[in-house]
């Protein structure tokens, strides 16, 4: 292969100055290791005008002899991937369709399970964050959304609920969508007894203006428990 004339001028007249690379980079004001950048390495692939003036100075030849006529081709890195090797596939997090409902308060204590709902639209979340995030079952879970002031500030109407209707066993102080005997609520769930000893559920409200109260056991139904909240804006 057909050397750099440029390049090998330089380590010409530099064999005949009796100089070394290190010397020649020190005298033009460059690193110790610049003049073996270029030479050896070809880098840089061309000489500035500042550093080409300073060598032929330095050389005592035509700065002109030490610009190259065009810029020299780039060498080729060789490529380290097969070249049949298909590119890598991003990996795509599966996601779940979580239906939001619509629930007839009148409809009574198995509305989310039966017919008597409507679905208002589909949410499509990650499953792993249903699953890992919130510890819940993806095929369980829907959206539901708030009503009434009763859990203010913490919960708004309007706001979304994601619950899990496979978690229907009260947990002290879970936040829960329930059925009361009147209709359907989210509360704060603790369990207790009433003054003749019977299993209550304790139903509590964020806000004070909404008095608590408890229910019987076997007159509630826990539809789901609260995974998370979604603000309305």
């Amino acid at each position: 292969m057909q050397s750099d004339p440029v390049r090998q001028k330089i380590r010409d007249l530099l064999w005949k100055r009796g100089m070394n690379m290190r010397e020649a980079s020190i005298a033009i004001g460059r690193n110790v290791s610049y003049m073996h950048g270029f030479l050896e390495r070809d880098t840089p692939k061309v000489l500035g005008h500042r550093d080409a003036a300073n060598l032929a100075e330095l050389l005592d030849c035509d700065a002109e002899e030490l610009h190259h006529p065009e810029r020299p081709a780039r060498r080729k890195r060789k490529s380290t991937r097969p070249r049949s090797s298909p590119k890598p596939q991003k990996h795509v997090e599966p996601l779940a369709t979580v239906p939001e409902m619509i629930v007839d308060a009148a409809a009574g204590p198995g509305a989310i399970a039966s017919g008597h709902i409507e679905e208002r639209a589909r949410w499509h979340l990650p499953e792993a964050m249903i699953r890992y995030e919130a510890g819940g079952d993806v095929d369980a879970v829907r959206v539901l959304r708030v009503r009434g002031m009763s859990m203010e500030p913490e919960l708004s109407d309007g706001d979304r609920l994601l619950i899990d209707t496979s978690k229907q066993e009260p947990a002290a102080g879970g936040l829960f969508v329930l059925w009361d005997g009147d209709g359907l609520v989210v509360k704060r769930v603790e369990m207790g007894t009433d003054g003749r000893g019977e299993p209550v559920l304790w139903l509590k409200s964020t806000n004070p203006e909404y008095e608590n109260y408890t229910v019987r056991v076997e007159d509630a139904h826990i539809v789901g428990k609260v995974l998370w909240t979604v603000r309305k804006a």
